[in-house]
Order: structure tokens, then sequence, then C-alpha cells
């Protein structure tokens, strides 16, 4: 999972966090958990170099895994920061506790598919987004795990499969950037090169960028013999990289 993403989800689970803490029902040590991921939304440590909240939140959360009223949330908690760190190995072990945990939330199988494709880990990718699939009713988790699978599916370079997934994705996301990219990579190497380029160009519009859409889009545009096109696109990259 994208660092982006992952910060995403700590932030709202900060002020799930403030809200809980406001009402007395979760413990000192999750809620301290929380302040200090709070600090870290507000970068903290930027002027008080001697502090560091994401280290204070994994021993808050880790003691609160202590705790069996208060394991779940805590793994869950220590997933998500260590997803943020890049440390998949890591993150994987506290979401396999907290489904164990708490096996009726499923959709933590979700997050376990992100951290096996980054690992490449397919086969249990597959596994893990699928059990998300029979679980999940909302639109957005749908979109979510199609676009998992569509990624398990192009990493095996099934690409019919994994356009039917990334359509999916987008019939319930039209701003699922992800599944875009995706869906031209896909439309990429099943040679609907005209196709490609009208996704990959829509995508451009979201994150114009991405080395990695600009290189498809590059190369879409290549293989229809647009080579001005091609070459402006390729330019754009290397100013990126150097900006980068």
């Amino acid at each position: 999972m994208k660092k982006r993403t992952v910060l995403t989800l700590i932030v709202l689970a900060v002020l799930s966090g403030v809200v809980l803490a406001q009402t007395g029902v979760t413990s000192r040590n999750i809620n301290n958990g929380f302040q200090a991921l709070l600090y870290h939304a507000v970068r903290l440590e930027e002027t008080f170099r001697h502090i560091d909240p994401i280290g204070m939140a994994v021993e808050e959360f880790g003691k609160a895994a202590r705790d069996p009223a208060q394991a779940g949330e805590a793994n869950l908690m220590l997933g998500l920061i260590y997803s943020y760190l890049q440390r998949p190995g890591t993150a994987l072990g506290y979401y396999l506790e907290f489904a164990q945990l708490q096996p009726k939330d499923a959709w933590v199988q979700a997050l376990m598919g992100d951290l096996y494709v980054e690992m490449g880990r397919l086969d249990e990718a597959e596994r893990s987004y699928r059990l998300a699939l029979e679980a999940s009713s909302e639109e957005e988790s749908l979109a979510r795990v199609h676009c998992g699978l569509g990624t398990v599916a192009l990493g095996r370079g099934e690409y019919s499969q994994a356009r039917e997934a990334f359509e999916l994705a987008l019939d319930g996301a039209q701003d699922f950037f992800d599944a875009r990219l995706g869906l031209g990579k896909s439309l990429y190497y099943l040679g609907q090169y005209e196709e490609a380029i009208e996704v990959l160009e829509l995508g451009q519009l979201q994150a114009p960028r991405s080395l990695s859409l600009l290189e498809y889009l590059g190369w879409s545009y290549e293989a229809v013999g647009r080579t001005d096109q091609a070459a402006h696109v390729f330019s754009r990259m290397e100013e990126l990289r150097g900006v980068n």
C-alpha cells in the first residue's frame, strides 16, 4: 500500500480516536497512541527534534495490544503504522493478529492483500482479496478489492482478467486513479493502444506527475505512430525525474 493511502487511514483513525477519547471508550494507551499520531500528522517532530511521535505511537499501541480488551484495535493500528513505514512483513503480522482476534472484520483482508502484492506473494494476495470480496458490500470497498484482484492478474500476465477487474473497480469509483492506471496498463499489454491512450489521458488529469502513467502513455503513443506526442511525454518524464 502506498504511503499516502496509509497516511490517510492513520489520519482517519486519529480523528476516530479523538472522538472515542472524548466519550471515554478507549484505554489510556490507545488514546496516547492516537495522540502521538496526531503529533506526527502536524509534523511536531520537525520543530522538536527530540520527539519521535511514531515511536511513541508504536510503544503505546504495543502496550494496548497486551490487553485482551484492546488487542484488536491496537494490532490494527500497529499494522497501519508499519505499512506507512513501508515494512510490509511486520505490518502483515499485526493484520493477521487482528484478523484472528476479530474474524467478522473481514475488510482487513484487503489491506493484507495489498501487502502480499507488495511482497510479490500473488496467490496469497488473491486469497485475501477474495475473502474481502465475499464480506464486502460498500461500493468503495468493492472497488478497492477489484483493483487488488486486477493488480494480481496484471502481475501474472492475465491481462484480460486484469482489464475486467479494473473496469469493475472504476464502475464503483470513477476517480480511483490506481484502477485507471491498471486498466491503461492492461489495455496496453492487450494491444488495444487507442483505448489505453483514452484511459491514460484521463488518468493524467488526475495525476499529471505519475511517472508510471506517463511511461505507458508514451509507449501507447509510440505504438500507434504518434511519435511527437510520445516524445513530449518522455521529455516530461525526464523533467520530473530531474525535479525528484
